[in-house]
Order: structure tokens, then C-alpha cells, then sequence
């Protein structure tokens, strides 16, 4: 071989890149990076190009990016940043999963809650947005016009970050929406005298506090 070119056996560079040996035959057997020649005891050999491929695959792979994702980069068909933007997304979705799960641990925490209940929280506040906005659609179905206008533009948003308390707001409203006992009252809209339904009035009060907004003492929605 040619005595110019620096060779690496696999075990300089692990201690070159700070991965296990097992770790880079797994990538060379895959193809990520390709031995550049054998030794004459046919063990094989890495030239500087390979050590560059290695620290660009652990560092992609650090990030979180798949394999496949990794091959494409290292072949070209895509570029660093279309990847490191696409796994951005990615990283993004599940932070704001994780921030759900935490505060869902914080609320069976202070309730002391029962495995069913743990189940019913982790369940409820995995609703995508559209199952959200297909509660509250079936909660005005048949209401009037302005009930049904004033429901939507008020409905139920449980932020990315939410509290404890934004939890246990969502799924008792949930919960709320569910009953079509209270469905049906819902939907009536205020008499023209009497007090307001006690439901009715908790419902207003939990999107509050689901949304976030300041509560006024005293006022009923």
C-alpha cells in the first residue's frame, strides 16, 4: 500500500472517534463507511476519508436521524440541512409530548390516582387536534347558530406546555362532553329566565382554565 496515505485499523479508529469497535463494524457492515483496503493479515483498513463518514454518522445518529436517513446524506440525495430540519420537526413533536407526560406524572402525583385513572389521563390527552375539534362539533350538533358560533370560537385548546391543573381541567371537560345528559342541555342554549345550569357554567370555567384565560370571581359565563 501506499506508504503516503494513513491507514487506521478498526481499533485506531475507535480510539480516534470515541466509538466501539463493535459499533463501527456494524457500520461498515452496513456500508456507512467502507474499509479503504485490508492489511496483509486481511484485518481492515480505514484511510482519513472513512474517519470524517464516522464522525458525520455519530454525530447524525446522536441526533436522533434513522439510519436510512443517515445513508442518504452520506450518498448525497440529501443535504445536512434538509435532514437537520426534517428531524427539527421531529425533536419539536416530541418535546411537546414529553411536556404533555410530565404534566400528566405531576397530576397523579398530587391526586395519588389509581391505575385506571393514570390510564383515562394518558388516553384523553392524547387526542390529536382534530379529535379535539370533533368533540366540540359533536357537543353544538343541532345547537343554534350563536350557541353553536360562540362554542367554536371558545372551544377547548390544551397548550403544548400545559400545567397539572390544565390537565385535570381537560379531562373533566372531556369527560363533560361525553354526557349526552349534558349535551342536550348544552344544546337548549339559556332559557329566557331561571339560573344558568350548574353544568353548563362548569363547562365555561374548565375551558377557561384549560385555555388558560383569567378567571373572574363571581362571573357566570
Amino acid at each position: 500500500m501506499d506508504g503516503a496515505v494513513e491507514w487506521f485499523s478498526i481499533g485506531e479508529l475507535a480510539r480516534r472517534s470515541g466509538l466501539a469497535v463493535r459499533t463501527i463494524r456494524f457500520y461498515s457492515d452496513e456500508g456507512l463507511v467502507v474499509p479503504a483496503g485490508r492489511s496483509g493479515a486481511g484485518y481492515r483498513l480505514y484511510d482519513v476519508g472513512a474517519l470524517v463518514r464516522l464522525e458525520l454518522v455519530r454525530t447524525l445518529r446522536e441526533l436522533g436521524v434513522d439510519l436510512p436517513s443517515v445513508r442518504r446524506v452520506l450518498d448525497r440525495e440529501l443535504s445536512v440541512a434538509e435532514v437537520a430540519a426534517v428531524h427539527a420537526d421531529a425533536v419539536e413533536a416530541q418535546i411537546r409530548v414529553l411536556r404533555l407526560r410530565r404534566a400528566v406524572l405531576r397530576l397523579v402525583a398530587e391526586r395519588g390516582s389509581s391505575a385506571e385513572e393514570v390510564r383515562l389521563m394518558h388516553e384523553v390527552t392524547r387526542l390529536s387536534a382534530q379529535e379535539r375539534r370533533r368533540l366540540v362539533e359533536q357537543l353544538v350538533e343541532g345547537a343554534e347558530e350563536s350557541v353553536a358560533a360562540m362554542v367554536r370560537v371558545a372551544a377547548p385548546d390544551l397548550p403544548d406546555d400545559p400545567s397539572a391543573e390544565q390537565v385535570a381541567a381537560w379531562v373533566e371537560l372531556v369527560g363533560l362532553m361525553g354526557d349526552e345528559g349534558f349535551g342536550e342541555v348544552f344544546r337548549a342554549g339559556p332559557g329566557v329566565e331561571g339560573p344558568v345550569d350548574a353544568r353548563v357554567e362548569r363547562y365555561w370555567r374548565l375551558v377557561w382554565a384549560v385555555n388558560g384565560w383569567e378567571v373572574v370571581p363571581g362571573w357566570v359565563p
